[in-house]
């Protein structure tokens, strides 16, 4: 009985335990950047919480508005009680102040866990860059794109290690994002 019994508890542990197969692709540096609400956020601070990243700026007529419908579109997806994050920070820190991080947040966030970051520009240029993998830097040439940035969402695990890029231009975008997030909540 007792060999029944350890055996049933250690194949309900196993069957408890999920890891995807999406690859550890890398972490997310410790960086300090400034939220929407003039708040010191540390990048460690969100581990623990599935998080969804993008880089934007709010005078972009290109890319962005695209990106930011597109994040709009994925916070409803996700369950509101589900331990997720979603984070656009700003590659364009001399305009996009945290008092016009705020206004604009204002107009498109619909989801309490949606946050806008801002801090220095090297700060935010290193973690994209160097952090992220993603482009970021000076103007483009493009006169919709003034700051060069990628138009990829990046998908970190609840450890802060980033698991999934994809275009947020995709036309599946939404639903893309949205299975790896559920795949990685499921993670233990």
């Amino acid at each position: 009985m007792l060999r029944r019994l350890l055996l049933s508890a250690i194949f309900l542990t196993l069957a408890c335990h999920h890891e995807s197969d999406l690859p550890k692709l890398f972490p997310i540096p410790e960086a300090q950047l400034v939220s929407d609400a003039s708040k010191p956020v540390r990048m460690i601070e969100l581990k623990g919480s599935v998080v969804v990243y993008d880089f934007i700026f709010t005078h972009c007529a290109g890319t962005c508005p695209m990106m930011t419908a597109t994040m709009r579109r994925l916070t409803k997806k996700i369950p509101k009680d589900a331990q997720v994050r979603f984070v656009s920070i700003s590659v364009d820190p001399i305009r996009d102040t945290p008092q016009v991080l705020h206004d604009y947040a204002g107009h498109v966030r619909n989801d309490p866990r949606w946050t806008f970051l801002t801090g220095d520009r090297k700060t935010i240029v290193d973690l994209s860059v160097n952090g992220f993998k993603l482009a970021a830097g000076d103007a483009t040439g493009s006169l919709n794109e003034s700051v060069l940035h990628s138009t990829k969402f990046a998908v970190a695990d609840k450890n802060g290690i980033i698991r999934d890029y994809y275009s947020a231009t995709n036309d599946d975008a939404v639903d893309h994002v949205a299975g790896v997030v559920n795949e990685l909540l499921r993670e233990n």
